[in-house]
């Protein structure tokens, strides 16, 4: 009876606990279309954002919008026309300041610059450049003369309309009062922490529950149907959650599915996820590796510094005066996985033949790195810290290009993900050393006595680890197109969390790279997922954290089942 009673109030927690999640997940995509709308303004954090309610309920008050380049054309065009606003109004408003901008960014590049005046002067030189930059009374209306000529006009005037945006403005500020109709909006942080609120009251039920809970001897035989289902429940329980989360995302926002979007995805996930791959085989040895982020950043820094462009005056390396070409850009790469196999290799090192712990050596390394690039950096001839840019055409071209099916275009990095994901695959299933690392990651000891090099093959997982680290830091300089000092922050967060969400297990010896793989696209998925819905940066990071906690959790709680 007793037994009855408390599986029933269980259930009761249960509808409590889904409940909980359904009103949450409801009222962030409602706290979602507001951040959203702010973020129209150009401001995700801070005054644009707190003032957002503001011009809704008075949108005179509303002098500026934020940069269509920035936040994208599609993005506001839904925005508007969600809004209910003239389709045809909001695509031509829409076009057209995306087109000033375009225009105006142009006429500040240098190169642009340079060819602009040389159309008018064809003895104007690049030295003579710098000159006329300083006299902005010459200049200025030169820029403003070569932006009306891309944009194919002649009247000022009309180039004025065009930089007071007045088209764009008069439709945000006929469309922003309409939010403050939509219910799902104004009461959505209400409903958020309601179910909040019911996720922590069911959630501590159930882990009190769970520490009553006693171990009980075996009275027949388990039903194999049955231990299959718990099994496979609990091997992927946290793909079950995660992919609960983006069929959720999917259903709200049906545009997330979009071809664009998946490839979006994919790309930002390629390089991270080739450091997932060389993390992974560090926690397969039951180590990890909290350096990937800064050494990533110095390597990135190192190719960035190589392959600027020959054109660029402010280069690091000034007598570098040809173009690299596909060949050249081995020097790069070659270099960025010199940089990264040397602070692997250190690490190795200190985990194999000082017996340091992996997490102290790392956590050591990580600083060395960082201080290395801020030096780097620095050490500038300009004699400034300003990231480093301007890259070589070529190298943007192999290391960031596409190839097109049709019209779908097909990042480069993507195709390197897979490829280094398959020969990876290859050293863990088909070599000796992937069959000593699983060995040595279950049972240390049991792996020496049986023979294996256990240093040898922490050395050999280390370096594996440092190649793929410093090929990822050449796909990444290009991919974000400037390495600063802050390149790489917390990356090894996202590494780490692919790799466990992966079903690599933190208690050594257990792993697949084809999980890793899809750890990786996964985790880029919800954070795409959670931008889509205009969930706030910070929740963001909670929400992340989460996801690793309960990874961990999962991992730890399938330890105890399999002991």
């Amino acid at each position: 009876m007793e037994m009855s009673k408390k599986r029933i109030v269980s259930i009761i927690i249960l509808v409590v606990l889904v409940a909980g999640i359904a009103l949450t997940v409801y009222g962030a995509t409602g706290v979602g279309i507001y951040n959203n709308a702010a973020s129209m303004l150009g401001g995700e954090t801070g005054a644009d954002k707190k003032a957002a309610i503001g011009y809704m309920q008075d949108p005179s008050k509303l002098k500026s919008i934020g940069n269509v380049s920035k936040i994208g054309a599609d993005r506001i065009k839904s925005f508007l026309k969600e809004l209910g606003l003239d389709a045809a109004a909001v695509d031509a408003a829409v076009d057209e300041r995306a087109a000033y901008e375009t225009a105006v960014a142009n006429s500040k590049d240098r190169g642009l610059r340079l060819a602009y005046v040389q159309s008018i002067d064809p003895t104007f030189t690049e030295a003579q450049l710098n000159d006329l930059i300083k006299d902005r009374a010459k200049s200025e209306p030169m820029w403003t003369a070569m932006a009306m000529q891309e944009l194919g006009i002649t009247d000022e005037a009309e180039f004025k309309r065009l930089e007071s945006n007045e088209a764009l403005l008069a439709l945000y500020r006929e469309g922003f009062p309409k939010l403050l109709e939509n219910k799902h909006m104004t009461s959505g942080i209400i409903i958020q922490f309601i179910g909040i609120v019911l996720i922590v009251i069911a959630a501590a039920y159930f882990v009190i529950q769970a520490m009553d809970i006693k171990p009980r001897q075996k009275t027949r035989a388990t039903n194999p149907k049955t231990a299959k289902v718990t099994g496979f429940l609990l091997n992927y329980a946290l793909f079950i959650i995660l992919g609960l989360i983006l069929v959720i995302v999917s259903v709200i926002r049906i545009d997330f599915l979009s071809i664009s979007n998946i490839l979006n995805i994919l790309q930002n996930a390629s390089t991270k996820g080739i450091l997932a791959l060389g993390c992974a085989g560090l926690i397969v040895l039951a180590g990890t590796d909290l350096s990937i982020g800064r050494v990533l950043g110095i390597s990135a820094a190192v190719t960035a510094s190589l392959v600027q462009s020959t054109t660029y005056a402010s280069r690091m390396y000034p007598t570098m005066v040809e173009p690299l070409g596909a060949i050249g850009l081995l020097l790069p790469l070659f270099a960025s996985i010199a940089v990264a196999v040397a602070f692997s290799l250190i690490n190795g090192f200190g985990v194999a033949k000082l017996n340091l712990h992996a997490f102290i050596v790392t956590l050591g390394t990580q600083l060395v790195a960082y201080g290395a690039n801020c030096l780097y950096i620095e050490s500038q001839p300009s004699g400034t810290a300003q990231a480093l840019s301007t890259f070589d055409p070529t190298f943007l071209s192999v290391a960031a290009g596409a190839f097109y099916i049709g019209e779908v275009r097909i990042p480069l990095v993507i195709i390197y993900f897979l490829v280094l994901a398959a020969i990876v695959w290859v050293i863990w299933n088909k070599t000796k050393l992937g069959k000593n690392m699983f060995a040595v990651g279950g049972n240390m000891e049991a792996a020496a006595v049986s023979g294996v090099n256990v240093a040898k093959t922490i050395m050999l997982v280390y370096l594996m680890a440092g190649v793929l680290y410093g090929i990822a830091s050449f796909l990444e300089a290009a991919r974000i197109t400037s390495v600063g000092a802050n390149t790489g922050l917390n990356y090894e967060c996202d590494a780490i969390s692919a790799v466990v969400v992966g079903g690599v297990s933190f208690s050594g010896g257990v792993g697949t790279i084809q999980g890793v793989v899809i750890g990786a696209v996964i985790m880029q998925a919800i954070v795409y997922a959670l931008q889509f819905l205009g969930i706030n940066p910070y929740i963001q990071y909670i929400i992340r954290g989460l996801i690793i906690i309960l990874a961990v959790s999962i991992d730890v709680r399938k330890y105890i089942v399999k002991k």
